[in-house]
């Protein structure tokens, strides 16, 4: 086999419809374990049901109307399949089908630049197309979940192909034009993206970190174009500049006296119910930027009071990225923590071997492309270790090991199709 040098698209396209075949076949499985396939209507269809009716982005939550809970664009696509289908979510379902196998194929291309081995590539996408976790809430729930993953992969493959433009303008665009798709959806990936242009400004030879820079700042000029209609939009409503309004409520939810650090507590109750009663009853009913700010100067205030449990929280955050939380799992069947958890550690440890073979013999582009990846993932880790953490906020984290991890098992592959010849020559000598 010729050696790839990471820079093209290195599997076919038998391989890339198997992958999708793969992702598919798992979740129409799913789906045909179920009595009727309707979905379980979480808050983008409340969201998309006011919006198809004439009341606009609506969310009710603690007694008051938000207009700007979330970011738009998944439920803005739900709010369109309502529009055409009606009530029914069996289309928001045959879309989340569908964003599960991009995301395995994107996932398979992007580890063809990394790894350079179509094999590896192939394995790699194989793995996100058979993820439990992935393919659980994509045949359960109206979540964005593949959507979100599939903008992260896309985000991260656009920043390290901007490495490779010729010139700052060009490569600032190619970046420019794909991350802020994903801002409309998350803004965290602002921070995956930030962090992958720090490090590789960083890495960059001192002659060449001036252009990196560069690259950058046209990365986040266009960024900032592309989403100013939404912070426009949002500032015309409320006066300032705001992205949600949700923001300081899920600080809040990470940071207060009686948090663990999630969302909820350990038998799945969202925090907010375990809170003071008195405290509760300041921000029910409450105007929307009123319950923002009390969210806020109350997480503020349990910062600064209390540094050490700050810290401590923190620190339990960052554990739960990379291990699990103490309510993970809390509302699923015995069976399904079983299977997520033995794939999950099973992912990181062959994850982590992955990331030491890449190091150890791959080329410094490679190398780079690895360290990236990294980076990404750490800036979607800080932003949640500083606020609040749910399980679905690693799955970035499992999309970056099932790549790596596609490197040893490739290997295995290998090895057990080399030895395979040599066995059956034996046993046709014996005969």
């Amino acid at each position: 086999m010729a050696p790839h040098d990471g820079r093209r698209c290195v599997i076919g396209w038998p391989h890339v419809l198997a992958i999708a075949a793969t992702a598919t076949l798992v979740r129409v499985m799913l789906v045909a374990t179920r009595s009727a396939p309707d979905l379980v209507r979480l808050e983008p269809w409340t969201v998309a049901e006011a919006l198809v009716s004439g009341r606009g982005f609506v969310f009710e939550q603690y007694g008051t109307d938000y207009l700007a809970w979330k970011e738009p664009l998944y439920i803005a696509l739900v709010a369109a399949l309502q529009w055409l289908a009606g009530p029914t979510t069996v289309p928001v379902l045959v879309a989340q089908i569908a964003f599960g196998a991009a995301t395995a194929v994107a996932v398979a291309l992007l580890a063809g630049r990394v790894l350079a081995s179509p094999v590896a590539a192939t394995v790699a996408g194989l793995l996100t197309a058979v993820n439990p976790f992935l393919a659980y809430y994509d045949t359960n729930f109206v979540h964005p979940l593949s959507f979100d993953s599939l903008l992260f992969v896309t985000t991260t493959a656009s920043v390290l192909a901007a490495l490779r433009a010729p010139t700052p303008l060009r490569a600032g665009i190619v970046t420019g034009l794909v991350t802020p798709v994903g801002l409309w959806q998350r803004t965290t990936l602002l921070l995956a993206a930030g962090a992958m242009w720090l490090g590789a400004a960083v890495s960059a030879p001192t002659a060449a970190r001036a252009r990196r820079l560069r690259t950058a700042a046209v990365w986040l000029v266009i960024c900032a174009l592309v989403i100013s209609p939404w912070v426009i939009r949002n500032y015309r409503l409320f006066g300032r500049v705001l992205f949600t309004t949700d923001f300081a409520h899920i600080l809040w939810l990470g940071n207060n006296p009686w948090s663990n650090g999630t969302y909820s507590d350990a038998g799945g109750m969202r925090i907010f119910f375990r809170a003071d009663p008195a405290f509760r009853k300041s921000i029910e009913g409450a105007p929307e930027l009123v319950q923002y700010d009390r969210f806020f100067a109350a997480a503020r205030r349990f910062i600064a009071e209390d540094p050490a449990a700050y810290a401590r929280l923190t620190l339990s955050r960052l554990h739960a990225f990379v291990w699990f939380s103490p309510n993970a799992g809390v509302t699923y069947a015995a069976s399904e923590q079983r299977l997520y958890k033995t794939f999950f550690v099973l992912l990181l440890a062959l994850g982590a071997a992955g990331f030491v073979l890449t190091w150890k013999d791959g080329t410094p582009a490679r190398r780079r492309d690895a360290l990236l990846l990294v980076a990404a993932v750490a800036g979607i880790a800080v932003v949640h270790a500083l606020t609040a953490i749910n399980l679905k906020h690693r799955v970035p984290l499992e999309l970056v090991l099932s790549i790596f991890a596609a490197d040893p098992v490739s290997r295995i592959l290998g090895w057990a199709a080399a030895r395979r010849p040599r066995s059956q020559g034996a046993l046709r000598r014996r005969g």
